[in-house]
């Protein structure tokens, strides 16, 4: 786990070398163990700096005339292979290849093995060098062997190109930024930001996105002219004429469910399959924990995990008041159980208030909510667990969610939209009023569940810009792609626009502020693939959502845990923004309104109406702003 940054010279070899060294600074949370850097122009030439173990090279400051085609620069957190031989940016024994990698490859064991039979041979015990190897011997075609989370740079000297991917989910991120001189990427926005080859702008496109899908859907950013490379994708710079080529490696398999399956075959399915998911991620040579709320997801996985780690502690976040937030009785009852290792910290409003500004420098783009990440990541950091597992994906696999349920009502009042007013009772059949009968695609379904603003209240809030997102999730996620039923397609969905957009920045990057490693065993690829082999019926089966889990969860969780009606771990957010944090959100939305970027009518009407969504998205829109368009 750690943090890359690079440039690439497009037109002539140049002496920026500072700038490369200004962009590692900026990932140093992501990598606090080890430094380096590689400068390439016809040799492959290391240099370290003042946090690297190796310095059996010259230190990047010597080198700022030293001109170079591709710069690396790498910062290490260090999780496997604990010795100096998994150093980064590393080459090859041909001195042909050079590669930064961020992310675990789980599966790299078995991959070296098969590489030695093919006569490699290697100096480290570390998945970097695999990685480096299975792309000589196999180039692109190498992804599809991996299982892990992963986002790496590798240049190729024999055919004069740089190749970059990202893993199948987008756990691990990797932004661009092209303009006729330069090619700079890095594992955050801030690294680009801090070559000071880019200069901060607002792509008001990825901002109303942001308003509405609470982030920029990929590869779309909230900043002008960077780009992300999406989940489950390679991309190749050819040095010899700076032209660029991306494809997807692979696709989420929907219309593969198996309906010859019986239920008790596909909960064993799905028993060993996440047996497998989480046993990959506990191999690492530092400590692992594990997140457990109340919830089934975390729970089992902490469960499983404590079968392979019998001490692994698990980490519970809770009030000591709010009801309605808190999971601390069932988590209790669970580790109780099965005898955990459990810790638990209370959080209030104090400690999140503090939070503020490190979460907006974390998540760098605006978001609606203050989130427990944050939090847990510190709780992790405190308790000396570098490596920590999330029950994250189970809810988006096996219809954890309110709208999974109701898509048979959607259906039906799609089908019989004009007869709507026919339909006795149907307001009350309607979450919390919200017309779902006009929903005529999926995209526009998804968003009035998952979305805080609506395209009418985005375009009076944003000056002189006029958006149209209704159709941006069919557009970007659906309109090429072929479903069993909807309950797939929403499943489908929740991948690729709340875990891929959404979740995993949230996660990376909090995880990653306090030097933490995240691992999501729900979101192996494999796991996934198994998942959407299983008939719809057996995840949502006489109404009861997550059946499937639920029948795998009962001879590992409490009756109590079992019985919990979904919370979700979230903030008392109105409470806070009308009493403890008053002050702080008036003080700071008019500051926004003094830039007069947004109708300032439409900020008094979100602010008169409470709704915490709307407001918070407001305030940390201006905190970004202070921090990042500002600068």
């Amino acid at each position: 786990m750690c943090g890359i940054v690079g440039i690439i010279n497009l037109n002539k070899a140049s002496k920026n070398s500072e700038s490369l060294g200004n962009m590692t600074k900026a990932i140093k949370h992501r990598g606090p163990d080890d430094e380096g850097y590689a400068l390439i122009s016809d040799l492959i030439t290391p240099f370290f700096g003042d946090d690297s173990i190796t310095k059996d090279s010259k230190h990047i400051n010597t080198s700022f005339r030293h001109p170079f085609k591709v710069g690396f620069g790498f910062r290490q957190l260090k999780i496997i292979d604990l010795s100096n031989n998994s150093h980064q940016p590393m080459t090859d024994v041909s001195s042909n290849y050079s590669i930064i990698f961020n992310g675990e490859i789980y599966n790299y064991k078995e991959i070296k093995k098969e590489l030695m039979g093919l006569g490699h041979h290697f100096f480290s015990e570390s998945d970097t060098e695999v990685i480096i190897n299975s792309y000589k011997e196999w180039g692109k075609e190498a992804l599809h062997k991996f299982n892990g989370m992963f986002a790496f740079a590798i240049y190729d000297g024999i055919k004069n190109e740089v190749f970059f991917a990202r893993d199948r989910i987008g756990i691990k991120p990797l932004y661009f930024y092209k303009n006729k001189d330069h090619f700079v990427f890095g594992s955050n926005f801030q690294s680009i930001i801090q070559s000071k080859l880019y200069k901060t702008e607002i792509n008001w496109e990825g901002l109303c996105q942001n308003f509405r899908f609470s982030t920029a859907q990929r590869p779309n950013t909230v900043f002008k002219d960077i780009v992300a490379l999406e989940p489950a994708h390679h991309l190749t710079l050819n040095l010899n004429n700076n032209s660029i080529k991306k494809e997807k490696y692979w696709e989420i398999p929907t219309q593969t469910q198996n309906f010859d399956l019986t239920e008790k075959q596909s909960i064993n399915l799905i028993e060993e399959s996440l047996h497998n998911a989480v046993n990959y991620r506990l191999i690492a040579d530092v400590e692992v924990g594990s997140y457990m709320s109340g919830g089934i997801d975390s729970s089992l996985i902490s469960i499983i995990a404590s079968k392979k780690l019998p001490n692994i502690k698990t980490l519970t976040l809770g009030f000591r008041n709010f009801s309605n937030f808190n999971e601390i009785a069932q988590a209790k009852d669970t580790a109780k159980l099965n005898n955990l290792n459990q810790i638990i910290h209370y959080t209030n409003v104090v400690e999140n208030f503090k939070n503020i500004q490190r979460a907006t420098l974390a998540y760098e783009e605006p978001y609606s909510n203050l989130s427990a990440n944050l939090v847990l990541a510190k709780m992790a950091s405190d308790n000396k667990t570098k490596v920590v597992l999330s029950g994250l994906g189970g809810d988006e696999l096996f219809g954890g969610y309110d709208v999974y349920r109701k898509i048979p009502l959607w259906e039906k009042l799609k089908k019989h939209q004009k007869t709507i007013g026919m339909l006795p009772n149907i307001h009350e059949k309607i979450k919390k009023g919200k017309l779902i009968s006009n929903c005529t695609t999926l995209g526009e379904y998804y968003s009035h569940y998952f979305t805080a603003f609506n395209d009418i209240e985005i375009n009076n809030l944003f000056n002189n810009t006029t958006y149209n997102t209704i159709s941006t999730l069919d557009d970007i996620y659906i309109k090429n792609n072929k479903f069993t039923d909807t309950f797939e397609a929403m499943s489908f969905l929740n991948l690729k626009s709340y875990i891929g957009s959404h979740q995993m920045r949230a996660i990376d990057t909090t995880t990653m502020a306090y030097s933490i490693e995240g691992r999501f065993p729900l979101l192996d690829h494999n796991f996934i693939e198994d998942s959407f082999r299983i008939p719809t019926k057996y995840k949502l089966k006489n109404n009861t959502q997550k059946y499937i889990l639920k029948e795998i969860s009962k001879k590992y969780i409490s009756k109590k845990t079992m019985q919990m009606p979904k919370k979700g771990l979230g903030f008392p957010m109105k409470k806070w923004i009308e009493i403890e944090l008053k002050g702080f959100v008036i003080d700071t939305l008019q500051q926004l309104k003094n830039r007069n970027i947004f109708n300032n009518k439409s900020i008094e009407k979100i602010v008169n109406s409470k709704n915490e969504v709307q407001i918070w998205q407001l305030v940390s829109t201006e905190i970004w702003l202070q921090n990042f368009i500002d600068y």
